[in-house]
């Protein structure tokens, strides 16, 4: 088992004592706020996952005919554009190319791809409008810091014709970035559109693995894929609540510490507490938001891009469908494309911007 989550499981368990204890610790509140946010993710992931693969499994065929025929490998393409627990993950497993399976499966998915399908819909959509601008410019930084991290894992993993598979990662970035840049209120509208498209199709599919449960002549997917499904929500409700007990355990206790660092990057402390709750997820970030300094907003936005849930229900999920050396992949790409992320908004942000 990966430390991460042996510390994770160990926390839920302390949680789970508290809750036992009538709330002796105090950690009943960030348990339960663990639990109350898999409401969503469980809707989300679970028909994308059952129904993704099934698909899967009923056209290998014509995948690998795809795939035989092209430089191109598929994954890239998949994972660019969806989340891991929102179907990435499962579609690009079922390719059965081992090569692409971490970079594209746990890497791309849940950098890019979260981004692009779950993060910038709901941050755009939740923000008030006088966020919006310190927002886009923080998720600049954090895109255009996300190429070199991914060609770095890409040598490391030995990807085959790799300048091939990386171009339309590195055209995507630029494309987002140039879009947000000069006109994010037709981008806002599209990527909401597209997320409002993905949410409405996870409903759907969720709604198919319903009614699969209880009428087993339908060909929708199998009640052993129901069952696995069901088997990595609970252990990504395990990380989330471990997750949620840590971060409100070192905002209650280290709040010097967290001045200190905020003095350190130059933001302010609200800031810090936004950045350490993207660790566990970003959305636990969204209502702090308007009360950063412009930096801190530009800072949290450019982070989340890779470093949000490197400790959440994302790491949960990859905890599940992946192996120890795939885990620390993961975490690895997506703490140091979020640092780097900070990096940049410190060397480019100006004092003078409004």
């Amino acid at each position: 088992m990966n430390f991460f989550i042996l510390i994770m499981l160990f926390l839920c368990l302390i949680g789970l004592l508290d809750k036992a204890l009538n709330n002796r610790l105090g950690l009943v509140e960030s348990f339960d706020k663990g639990i109350n946010s898999m409401g969503s993710i469980t809707m989300s992931m679970i028909g994308f996952y059952c129904i993704a693969i099934t698909l899967i499994q009923n056209n290998v065929d014509v995948i690998k005919t795809i795939s035989n025929n092209s430089s191109l490998d598929p994954s890239i393409i998949i994972g660019s554009i969806l989340a891991p627990d929102m179907g990435g993950f499962s579609i690009i497993a079922g390719l059965n190319n081992n090569s692409f399976l971490i970079f594209s499966g746990l890497v791309l998915t849940s950098t890019l791809g979260q981004t692009i399908s779950f993060q910038l819909p709901i941050f755009l959509a939740s923000l008030k409008k006088t966020d919006l601008n310190p927002f886009i410019n923080g998720l600049i930084y954090g895109i255009l810091s996300l190429p070199l991290i991914l060609l770095v894992v890409a040598w490391y993993l030995q990807l085959p014709n790799l300048l091939i598979n990386l171009l339309p990662i590195l055209l995507l970035c630029l494309i987002l970035t140039i879009a947000l840049y000069f006109s994010y209120e037709k981008t806002l509208f599209v990527l909401t559109l597209f997320g409002y498209i993905i949410r409405m199709i996870s409903i759907g599919l969720f709604a198919l693995v319903v009614l699969q449960l209880f009428f087993d002549t339908l060909p929708f997917t199998t009640n052993t894929l129901i069952s696995e499904a069901l088997v990595i929500v609970l252990r990504m409700c395990i990380v989330v609540c471990g997750s949620m007990i840590l971060s409100d355990f070192i905002i209650k206790h280290f709040s010097k510490f967290i001045f200190i660092i905020g003095r350190k990057l130059g933001i302010n402390s609200t800031s810090v507490v936004g950045l350490l709750l993207s660790l566990g997820t970003s959305i636990a970030m969204i209502p702090l938001f308007s009360q950063m300094d412009r930096k801190g907003k530009m800072m949290n936005a450019a982070f989340s891009v890779s470093g949000a849930y490197v400790l959440g229900g994302q790491l949960g999920f990859i905890s599940s469908v992946a192996d120890s050396h795939g885990i620390m992949i993961y975490m690895l790409t997506k703490i140091s494309a979020g640092v780097l992320a900070i990096i940049f908004v410190m060397l480019f942000y100006k004092n003078e911007q409004v």
